[in-house]
């Protein structure tokens, strides 16, 4: 009996973890764009986002930054930031609404921007306050038995939340450097092929000219051979 009512005060804390709301999007905004994102937070709740610009386009311009900023329900800006590469915020609401989540692009008039941003809508306050009334009083025996009290599960079980949300986080912060890095490398590699392009042709061209004008010394019917008799007599 005693073990069904443990299992049960798992089931109700892993069920109370997974309550929280989470999000991972990857948005992209154009140039001269501004893309925004509305959350219904609750009073008591803390907003949590973490953003990283992975792309930030493939001119020779682009720069890996964005404006960022959270506004209330009420239009007034609670956090802004300027041309940032990346940022982390926890804001804790103090009223019910929906919570403006914008990334500006609207200073760059070519290159767009790819953002990944995380958004955590959670209750950190919120205690495992109902287990206790799992366990009855009159089961001391089966109490002794486990040698299993409440307060041990809910210390184990916060710290087994800890280090979940720890290792999430550095999955997903491992994942989106990885991304970060293959964008740049991918732009480089364009610029790469571009440029090495240009430069054969610069050099076939240069190849070129210089045939012809080497052959312009010998060839009396050249255009260009009357020009070399006149700067050799001068």
């Amino acid at each position: 009996m005693a073990a069904k009512k443990l299992i049960l005060a798992i089931v109700i804390v892993m069920f109370e973890i997974a309550a929280a709301v989470e999000r991972e999007i990857t948005v992209h905004v154009d140039a001269g764009k501004e893309e925004c994102f509305f959350e219904t937070v609750i009073k008591g709740n803390t907003l949590t986002v973490e953003y990283q610009v992975i792309d930030g386009g493939s001119t020779q311009m682009a720069e890996l930054d964005i404006n960022f900023r959270i506004m209330n329900p009420r239009g007034q800006p609670l956090i802004a930031e300027f041309k940032k590469s990346d940022g982390a915020h926890s804001q804790r609401v103090e009223e019910l609404g929906d919570y403006k989540i914008c990334f500006d692009n609207k200073f760059s008039y070519v290159s767009s921007k790819t953002v990944y941003f995380e958004m955590i809508n959670e209750n950190e306050d919120e205690e495992y306050d109902d287990l206790a009334g799992i366990f009855d009083d009159d089961e001391e025996a089966d109490t002794e038995y486990y040698e299993v009290q409440v307060s041990d599960i809910e210390g184990k079980l916060k710290k087994i939340k800890e280090d979940i949300v720890k290792a999430r986080h550095l999955q997903d912060l491992i994942r989106v450097t990885d991304l970060k890095d293959r964008s740049i490398m991918e732009h480089n590699f364009e610029r790469v092929n571009v440029m090495s392009c240009v430069y054969v042709f610069v050099l076939i061209a240069a190849g070129l000219c210089q045939v012809a004008l080497v052959r312009s010394l010998f060839d009396d019917k050249s255009k260009i051979n009357p020009l070399w008799k006149k700067a050799f007599k001068d």
